[in-house]
């Protein structure tokens, strides 16, 4: 380019950018480069190449290189859009979660050495057998475990996994204490290996679960990656912590010899106490940082507290005139999005219903088989109070004095059967929408009998009720079930039942 140049029309420009795709993978070759800006051309020399392209060696670029190094190593591919919102602040509280429980399962280990007897200068083959016996125990008690919860780890995946902190935190608690009574380490040790067990295994069941409601790429494998590779660097940290603070009590522990040249032995209760002091802070720490993370975690599956609590706001925020009305109006509005269920969630306390009138779901028929039931249960086989034939199976079973104490098991919960309650199966054929159908129905019981208190709670009225609800229910859950999606709530995994045996098979 001649400078110049008269009636030229280009200017000299003062900045140059120039794309990360437009510079060469080998810088060297970057010695010039054409322009081409109209009829104008314009030479570009390496030292007019951006900045931001170039190796930064001061402090400010060290450190941003390093903070984009560490978004790689512990950050899913493409944060924070490949994720919610709520990953970064999970993922924080959890790194906490996992550094205060490395230096607890430090320190418990310490003492659990103190107790199997590390101090006596060795450790005999008998203590060697009680260490693998009470890992065997552990081990058995968490496959037991698993098996009694089954899917509830999906169902509620907070709920859970805030259990398996806190009983990680009282095994510990309980390997604290095995100095103070040698002679029982095996039975303590057990004990708390099975309290351990337990809380790896809900721990471990609920972490896909959670992950899956951080996921906007389909990108879980990429997000549980991560998240191992976090829980990994915070586990270092709290080894770390905890070795030090081991130091300092063995340290403390350690048998002094006073001026006479005797020696003092140290004393075990002594020991527990010094452990037991510096274990207390990050345990609290472990539990709170759980609590904290669980808050960010959003589930869009429905379980009964979910579903009710959907169900519980659409009947009580429409109007009474609408109400169980067949030409109902639009119910969008009234339902609760996911976030806004998330904040109304307990996990910490069990879960207390909305509705006053109990449901059981699938539980056995024998527990009806009486002749006070004999009636009642045939009608509901037979969808008496039906306007058309469903895939569920509606029973009321009205308040009874004189069927003793016996009582109903539905998962962890017990129902005394003299107690008033709706019992609701599902046949063989039944699908994710049918579910929805028959749970959405036997709550409309349920609230029906609550909210109309002049009404007789005698088994012929509330076939009424069934009867008179149905065209409601065909209404209601028409536009339901679109209305749910639109919300982003995830219908086609249900936890409704607790188990897939309970389905009925009716012969029409």
């Amino acid at each position: 380019m001649q400078e110049g140049a008269a009636g030229s029309k280009c200017k000299q420009p003062t900045t140059t950018a120039l794309s990360n795709s437009s510079i060469p993978n080998n810088p060297n070759k970057l010695n010039k480069r054409n322009l081409e800006d109209g009829n104008c051309k314009e030479m570009i020399t390496r030292e007019q190449v951006p900045v931001h392209s170039e190796k930064r060696n001061t402090i400010h670029g060290i450190w941003l290189e390093a903070k984009q190094q560490a978004i790689r190593a512990f950050m899913p591919k493409g944060y924070p859009d490949s994720v919610t919102a709520d990953f970064f602040h999970f993922a924080k509280w959890q790194f906490l979660h996992n550094v205060a429980g490395a230096v607890t399962g430090v320190l418990s280990t310490q003492s659990l050495l103190y107790g199997l007897g590390l101090g006596a200068q060795s450790i005999p083959l008998a203590a060697a057998l009680n260490w693998i016996i009470k890992d065997g125990l552990g081990q058995l008690g968490g496959v037991a475990y698993a098996a009694f919860i089954s899917d509830r780890f999906d169902s509620e995946p907070k709920r859970h996994r805030f259990q398996a902190t806190v009983a990680m935190q009282l095994a510990s608690i309980l390997e604290l204490i095995t100095p103070l009574w040698p002679h029982m380490f095996l039975l303590i040790a057990s004990i708390s290996n099975i309290g351990k067990n337990i809380a790896w295994l809900a721990s471990s069941a609920t972490r896909a679960q959670m992950h899956r409601t951080f996921a906007l790429r389909n990108n879980l494998g990429d997000i549980t990656g991560k998240s191992g590779s976090q829980g990994t660097a915070a586990g270092l940290i709290g080894t770390g912590i905890g070795i030090l603070l081991s130091a300092a009590i063995t340290a403390l522990s350690t048998p002094t010899i006073c001026a006479t040249g005797i020696e003092i032995a140290g004393s075990p209760s002594l020991s527990v106490l010094y452990i037991f002091t510096a274990f207390v802070p990050f345990s609290i720490l472990n539990i709170y940082a759980n609590y904290q993370s669980n808050l960010y975690v959003t589930s869009s599956t429905l379980n009964v507290p979910r579903a009710e609590m959907i169900l519980y706001d659409i009947f009580s925020k429409t109007p009474k005139n609408e109400l169980f009305n067949p030409e109902i109006k639009s119910i969008s509005s009234l339902i609760p999005t996911p976030r806004n269920i998330s904040s109304r969630e307990t996990f910490v306390r069990p879960y207390h219903s909305l509705f006053k009138i109990p449901i059981v779901i699938e539980p056995s028929l024998h527990h009806y088989h009486s002749p006070t039931y004999n009636k009642n249960l045939f009608w509901a086989l037979e969808q008496k109070g039906f306007c058309h034939n469903e895939e569920y199976f509606i029973l009321y079973v009205p308040k009874h004095h004189n069927l003793g104490r016996k009582k109903i098991s539905w998962g962890s919960i017990k129902l005394p059967i003299s107690q008033q309650h709706v019992a609701l199966w599902f046949s063989q054929k039944a699908q994710p929408k049918d579910l929805i159908k028959g749970f959405a129905h036997a709550c409309i019981v349920r609230y029906k009998l609550e909210v109309d208190l002049k009404m007789p709670s005698e088994s012929d009225c509330v076939l009424k009720i069934i009867n008179s609800t149905h065209p409601w229910v065909d209404e209601l859950t028409e536009g339901l079930f679109t209305d749910l999606v639109r919300k982003n709530w995830d219908i086609e995994y249900l936890y409704l039942a607790e188990k897939e045996d309970g389905r009925l098979y009716v012969e029409r």
